[in-house]
């Protein structure tokens, strides 16, 4: 089982399944996690946690492609 909390303490990076960096974790809300893409002009995403494939103690990679995520997890 993944511990979620230090995973959001470490703002760990998000991977997708293409390989493209897709944020850093900086919260959780119910089964998601909220994860920000950019620094300056930034993007939220609720990505539910069924989409995660791997922690691998550096990055969490996604079972999906970052061109999935766009609008249908954008908050």
């Amino acid at each position: 089982m993944l511990d979620w909390g230090e995973i959001i303490s470490k703002r760990t990076m998000v991977r997708a399944k293409d390989e493209y960096l897709c944020g850093f974790t900086v919260a959780e809300y119910k089964e998601s996690l909220l994860v920000i893409d950019g620094k300056v002009v930034s993007r939220e995403y609720i990505i539910p946690k069924d989409k995660v494939d791997r922690y691998d103690g550096r990055e969490i990679c996604l079972k999906i492609r970052h061109d999935q995520i766009g609008s249908d997890y954008e908050f």
